[in-house]
């Protein structure tokens, strides 16, 4: 919030988070109004109260600025001088190989960490600062953890589940008498940060998906927990993510041995959503028993 001697301006960013921790729009108008050491806040600069016939109240739209390259709304846009012709087919982004890896993919987790490294099979490769391949106990550990993709911590860190996301699922697999320093691998779908923490595409996804199943297979847990729909619908199947968490089911890799998976939310998720916790509470329990 900015401004001396007028209305503190919000972003609806703003708004959102005090909505998240339960203010009300007309309490924040109070505070606003508080704030000031002159005259009140105009109506303009208060939200208005949520009306009881909508189901939620939408943010007002922030003001709108003139630049130099898009016409304002209040203002009429310059009549082009000829039609402008449509762009011509991009070409293929320079240094992106297709997903086509001569010889096969190592046959050690070792190799397979380094081959990754080198990967540029998706446009990840332009905004990654390190590969995160993977980390934790192989072979054969209790439970390989499988999230959709690396954060910012991760990327900076070339570890899995770093920050706040991967302390709380620590604690989680804590609850269940899990040691995530001793039975766990931890990994993702794709090796690599989407920029702007969005989650990664179908293409991207494709392109990591060998490293995937190459990883499992020498990994050879016990258990895979997916975290999140992507990863639940990536190593299940299409479904809803509700349906998919209520069962056990088995991933058959490159071995073609069962072996058990159970899907619950991506702590990530859990932290803005806390109320799934007793959700993803019976999901662990699930996986730890093996059983629906």
């Amino acid at each position: 919030m900015t401004g001396t001697g007028s209305a503190p301006r919000i972003s609806a960013l703003q708004r959102a988070w005090l909505g998240e921790l339960g203010i009300p729009k007309p309490m924040l108008a109070r505070y606003l109004q508080a704030c000031l050491p002159g005259p009140a806040v105009s109506a303009a600069a208060s939200p208005a109260p949520a009306s009881d016939s909508a189901p939620e109240a939408k943010a007002p739209a922030a003001p709108r600025r003139s630049r130099p390259d898009v016409p304002g709304r209040d203002r009429p846009a310059a009549t082009p001088a000829a039609p402008v012709p449509a762009p011509a087919p991009a070409a293929p982004a320079a240094g992106f190989a297709p997903v086509v890896r001569q010889g096969g993919l190592p046959e050690d987790l070792a190799g397979l960490a380094g081959d990754a490294r080198q990967c540029r099979a998706c446009p990840l490769c332009q905004g990654r600062s390190r590969v995160v391949f993977g980390d934790g106990q192989a072979p054969s550990p209790e439970w390989m953890v499988i999230g959709e993709a690396p954060g910012a911590d991760d990327d900076r860190a070339g570890l899995p589940f770093q920050g706040d996301a991967g302390e709380l699922l620590a604690h989680m697999l804590r609850a269940i008498g899990i040691d995530a320093g001793r039975s766990v691998y931890f990994t993702n779908l794709v090796k690599c940060r989407p920029l702007g923490n969005r989650p990664p595409s179908v293409d991207e996804i494709a392109a990591c998906l060998p490293y995937l199943r190459r990883q499992i297979a020498l990994v050879a847990p016990r258990r895979i927990l997916a975290l999140g729909r992507l990863a639940a619908q990536t190593l299940v199947g299409e479904g809803d993510f509700d349906q998919l968490r209520g069962a056990v089911h088995e991933f058959h890799g490159e071995t073609g041995e069962g072996i058990p998976l159970v899907v619950t939310f991506h702590p990530a998720s859990l932290l803005l959503h806390p109320q799934h916790k007793i959700d993803a509470w019976r999901d662990l329990n699930r996986a730890r028993a093996g059983v629906v």
